[in-house]
């Protein structure tokens, strides 16, 4: 038994209220933390040549188990996914991270393993590794991470329409000129703040093709949602961070109408909790 495995690894669930060893063994196939661990350590040997010194948390999030690591002296996550069907669209999206890192966002770029692929499928998961990013979730009662969060999706969505490559989806994307890749996943879980800034937009595994202005209707809507809980973001912080989106990138003439039409249908969509 190694260092990292002497102490039992704590496990959770991000969000569900399953019971977390129950589902790392029928999701993921471990029969406890220490075999997730002993298999983890090994796959990052293999391929990416890192020894792991400690193992601080596993963490259960649906089809993807998450792994808080410490290599030397950098904090690392590896994360792996069980369902083989999504293999092809988490590489592309591992591909688009990087492509986005190359242009100035503040995302967790995935570390290469030593064959230069940012995401390995290795006995029968698909899994990705990346730097540890400090900083706090957005806090929506400040204006100030309110409006730099909305100056942020403006530079997201701008570079996004200009990206070469193609996410896989479900739906084929839409021929429409009006349409682009979005993150579809903008709000305070995926979103670090630190040292007055967005210090990362984390976790574009929601990307899709939509109107960018429904992107920001629902990054309006769900702007200050977290992992339980969910209520709508303020109208006035809806206003503030709609009008700091603008000021970067403003809206296509006719825009302005449907931006209040999208926040409406997702204001009576999403199933509120009561």
């Amino acid at each position: 038994m190694t260092e990292a495995q002497e102490v039992r690894t704590p496990i959770s669930m991000l969000w569900e209220s399953a019971d977390p060893d129950a589902a790392l063994t029928e999701r993921f196939g471990f029969a406890s933390a220490d075999e997730a661990t002993g298999w983890l350590s090994g796959v990052l040997t293999e391929h990416w040549g890192l020894g792991v010194d400690a193992f601080e948390q596993l963490v259960i999030s649906d089809a993807n188990c998450l792994a808080w690591i410490t290599v030397g002296e950098r904090r690392m996550i590896a994360k792996w996914s069980m369902w083989p069907r999504m293999f092809p669209r988490l590489a592309a999206i591992a591909e688009l991270t990087v492509w986005l890192g190359e242009r100035g966002i503040p995302v967790s770029v995935p570390q290469a393993a030593r064959d230069a692929r940012v995401q390995v499928e290795v006995d029968g998961f698909s899994v990705g590794l990346q730097q540890v990013i400090g900083g706090e979730l957005l806090d929506i009662s400040d204006p100030v991470q309110v409006r730099a969060a909305g100056e942020m999706l403006a530079r997201m969505h701008a570079a996004m329409a200009d990206y070469p490559g193609t996410i896989p989806t479900d739906i084929p994307p839409p021929p429409a000129s009006d349409t682009q890749l979005v993150g579809n996943d903008f709000r305070s879980a995926n979103i670090l703040w630190a040292a007055g800034r967005v210090a990362a937009v984390l976790d574009l595994e929601e990307a899709t093709y939509r109107r960018r202005v429904d992107d920001l209707a629902k990054a309006a809507v769900l702007l200050g949602t977290r992992y339980h809980h969910w209520r709508p973001t303020p109208a006035e912080v809806r206003e503030a961070f709609v009008a700091a989106y603008v000021s970067v990138l403003p809206l296509e003439e006719g825009d302005t109408g449907a931006l209040g039409a999208s926040i409406e249908a997702h204001l009576r969509r999403i199933p509120w909790p009561g």
